[in-house]
């Protein structure tokens, strides 16, 4: 669920274990309360000593944030790790891809996080600065198409325009709180219309630029 493959048996048990603790806390923290929800009543439901959950997630913040982390750092890589010639703006669209792919397989568990993200003040500002990390790692990568520095107007403009694709595409709170998404060749053609636009404007920044 939404990890790096592990390499030995001592990762993948690893592995396990924090995505049972996961699975079962959001679950108790969308059907009784995240404030109401102890560390205790997670390791009990999870099969695990209280203390070991506390290991993998020193607070109950770090259990609600686990699957937009692994989001972020899938995004990173996608980024990062893009092959020679291919720019931010295709590489954002095949990550967009492969995370519908899995939010329709853990689409429960995904609702389950965003009903208790909405309920709770505390998570809804950690979740904007999550959006702003994001909108960072953009901006990064736009910054190599650019030729500039990530800390420029430019890229985190172009930054700034590519994180309302999100907004476009329909995955929007009612959408992720009910555990669903638009139909996939509506998401496909608002996507493509999205980056079409974006790069298009990247194209004529990086053509301003001198010599």
């Amino acid at each position: 669920m939404f990890t790096v493959a592990a390499n030995s048996l001592r990762e993948r048990k690893k592995a396990k274990t924090r995505e049972t603790i996961v699975s079962e806390a959001l679950r108790l923290f969308a059907e009784d309360g995240y404030s109401q929800t102890t560390i205790a009543r997670i390791a009990e439901q999870a099969d695990v000593s209280p203390r070991t959950v506390a290991t993998y997630f020193p607070a109950k913040e770090d259990i609600v944030f686990y699957l937009s982390d692994r989001t972020k750092e899938r995004l990173i890589r996608g980024i990062e790790d893009r092959p020679e010639g291919v720019d931010t703006m295709t590489a954002l669209r095949q990550w967009v891809l492969e995370e519908r792919e899995l939010f329709e397989e853990h689409h429960e568990l995904m609702g389950c996080q965003q009903r208790v993200i909405e309920n709770e003040e505390s998570l809804r500002a950690h979740e904007q600065a999550l959006m702003r990390d994001f909108e960072t790692v953009l901006a990064d990568g736009l910054a190599v198409d650019l030729g500039m520095e990530p800390t420029d107007l430019e890229p985190r403009l172009a930054a700034a325009a590519a994180m309302a694709v999100f907004d476009l595409l329909g995955d929007d709170r009612k959408h992720r709180a009910e555990g669903e998404l638009p139909p996939v060749e509506e998401q496909l053609a608002k996507l493509d219309q999205a980056l079409t636009f974006i790069a298009g404007g990247v194209a004529a920044l990086r053509d301003r630029q001198p010599g």
